[in-house]
């Protein structure tokens, strides 16, 4: 700001010199216009420079903030579909791990607590995911009852003991909706990308999706290479029937 009244001080100046020794006068009458447009200049430039910059802030803060609106998921406030194919498609990344997560029988608890709660369930399973997955990568939320993780992570053993972590909370989890306790599980897929493209990565993880829903829901499958995760059915409070 400094710069650019200085700047507009000497232009100011330049031109009133110019123009009083044009029509020279005197020097007293030249003097004191040339004081007159010092002065003058600076306390116009100083607030009306700071009103433009903080009209331009204002602008650039409200572009950021729609281009976050733009990627985020209203209801829950996890990434949508839109930041998550954006991430998995920026570079050539191929130490990438690609995990579906579905709500198993969803339309259960919209036909029977109606759509509110299930909304109230969307946003309590999704707060669930980001403490259990936080530190994993990009959790998002690809539409309906259905999340996406994108993880990086080097260590994919780590990252499926995560994953059935977050499955066993929210089996042994009841979630309150308008006084009625309710239950959800999830069933979740996972697969590696290993030179393929992304939608080669996203058919391998829906595949390792079906398997879980088909293996009795409420549970995690891998394609390999990834590890497999221990089957729920071993673990305590855990139902296949869920």
């Amino acid at each position: 700001m400094f710069v650019v009244t200085l700047a507009a001080m000497v232009f100011a100046l330049a031109i009133d010199v110019a123009n009083q020794l044009f029509f020279f006068v005197s020097w007293e009458v030249a003097l004191r216009s040339w004081l007159v447009t010092g002065l003058v200049v600076p306390t116009l430039a100083v607030p009306l420079l700071g009103f433009m910059a903080r009209s331009h802030l204002a602008l650039w803060e409200g572009k950021q903030e729609m281009a976050r609106l733009s990627r985020t998921d209203s209801l829950t406030g996890l990434a949508n579909r839109r930041a998550l194919m954006e991430a998995a498609e920026q570079g050539v990344i191929t130490a990438m791990v690609l995990v579906i997560i579905d709500l198993d029988r969803f339309k259960r608890i919209n036909d029977s607590l109606g759509h509110r709660a299930g909304d109230h369930v969307l946003r309590i399973v999704s707060q669930a995911l980001s403490e259990e997955l936080a530190g994993f990568g990009l959790l998002g939320r690809l539409g309906g009852e259905e999340f996406a993780l994108i993880s990086t992570h080097p260590d994919a053993a780590a990252l499926v003991a995560r994953l059935e972590a977050a499955r066993a909370r929210l089996a042994g989890q009841a979630i309150l909706v308008e006084g009625r306790a309710t239950s959800v599980t999830i069933s979740a897929g996972a697969a590696l990308r290993e030179a393929m493209s992304f939608d080669e990565l996203y058919a391998a993880a829906d595949r390792a999706l079906y398997e879980a829903k088909q293996g009795g829901r409420n549970r995690i499958c891998c394609a390999p290479p990834l590890p497999v995760p221990p089957s729920p059915d071993a673990s305590p409070g855990a139902s296949s029937a869920a």
